[in-house]
């Protein structure tokens, strides 16, 4: 395919499963749920723009792929490039998904029948669902604006903008159920946990629970002074509010939880100097590299990872080199890696927090492959098989 080089894939075997509208296509992150089962159709965004931010009044229709159309199930104002209106599907229930929207000033997740228009609305804008589809988690999506405005929304107004650790604002616990939050723990309570003084604005960037429900990761960091990155603490807590740090003030960047008590993540654990990908068991905080290729700083400096369903593989991509963002793949089995697939990127059409990451998904219960891509000069979603995955 044109723009895409590959020593595995070719010709029909990278699909392009958008329509050719003069629209842009989009899933956004790579650790949500863009299909069901291995029938169900791909979700998607669709947009009419790639090369800005969107405003407090721009819309993203919400929608599903199939056959090559796009078929609208709704519409949104609560959204952005990187994570999209966080749309999903439901884990159990047939032909149902969530999104965020925001409504007369509010943000609020919707659990939404598209067969038979049902939908059921939280009162507040969740940032991930439990697996078990009981619970969300909730954050301050203005005080993520004013950090990474790629994450949050335009319209999303920070209260605390001007507050480093405020009390009445931090993490809180939806019941998707009755749609009512609850407040979990704050800021300044967070704070400590996480090794940040007083000095210094925080705010959770990411927030996801575990494979189990009853856990959740969330990486607490500080707004940075001119010319220097942020610093990360990633903290572990319960349904009760219960945290604690696994690390502190170190990088930490993209993560997957591999089941209730381990996570892989790229980072920089704080009892080690290497920048890579590492298994973490967070109730003991021990630590197993995977020093491959591909996935260390000598190679790519950052990875979306994602596992396999069967447990077998970890995929990843990570940003432009010499103008390609990179597919790549790991064996748990064989600790043999590969490239899967380099696709070019416009970063000069899309690029900082308006980027078209590829943010690889599995899909169809691990039967394909799915990530999004400017390498037509526009946003798309491709698909690939798995089958290459045998090494």
């Amino acid at each position: 395919m044109e723009n895409i080089i590959s020593d595995y894939y070719k010709g029909d075997d990278i699909k392009i499963i958008t329509p050719n509208d003069g629209a842009h296509y989009f899933f956004a992150y790579y650790d949500m749920r863009a299909t069901a089962n291995k029938s169900s159709p791909h979700l998607a965004h669709r947009v009419q723009f790639m090369d800005r931010l969107p405003t407090a009044e721009d819309i993203a229709e919400i929608g599903y792929l199939k056959d090559g159309k796009f078929y609208k199930i709704a519409e949104t104002t609560a959204w952005n490039f990187q994570q999209g209106a966080m749309l999903q599907y439901h884990p159990f229930l047939e032909n149902t998904v969530y999104y965020n929207v925001c409504e007369n000033g509010e943000f609020k997740t919707v659990t939404h029948n598209f067969v038979t228009g049902e939908k059921k609305y939280t009162d507040m804008a969740t940032a991930c669902v439990s697996p078990d589809g009981k619970y969300g988690l909730s954050v301050n999506y203005g005080r993520i604006y004013a950090f990474r405005p790629g994450y949050g929304y335009a319209a999303f107004i920070d209260e605390n903008a001007n507050v480093n650790h405020p009390e009445n604002d931090g993490i809180y616990l939806t019941d998707m159920e009755s749609g009512k939050s609850k407040f979990l723990i704050s800021y300044k309570d967070l704070a400590p946990i996480s090794n940040f003084d007083e000095s210094q604005k925080i705010l959770v960037n990411h927030i996801t629970f575990n494979r189990s429900s009853d856990k959740f990761v969330a990486l607490v960091r500080n707004f940075p002074a001119r010319g220097v990155t942020w610093s990360t603490s990633m903290v572990i807590g319960d349904l009760q509010g219960n945290c604690y740090t696994v690390i502190k003030n170190s990088y930490v960047s993209h993560y997957h939880w591999i089941s209730g008590d381990e996570i892989i993540v790229h980072c920089t654990p704080n009892n080690s100097t290497r920048m890579s990908m590492f298994r973490i068991d967070v109730n003991t905080k021990k630590f197993i590299e995977y020093d491959m290729p591909y996935f260390n700083e000598e190679h790519h400096p950052d990875i979306h990872c994602n596992i396999s369903p069967n447990g077998n593989y970890i995929i990843g991509d990570g940003y432009p080199i010499d103008g390609y963002r990179h597919l790549v793949a790991y064996s748990l089995k064989t600790g043999k890696s590969r490239t899967l697939l380099k696709a070019r990127s416009a970063e000069d059409i899309a690029k900082g927090d308006f980027r078209c990451d590829l943010h690889a998904r599995f899909i169809w219960d691990g039967n394909a492959i799915s990530f999004d891509t400017t390498c037509n000069n526009k946003r798309e979603i491709a698909i690939i098989p798995v089958d290459i995955l045998d090494f």
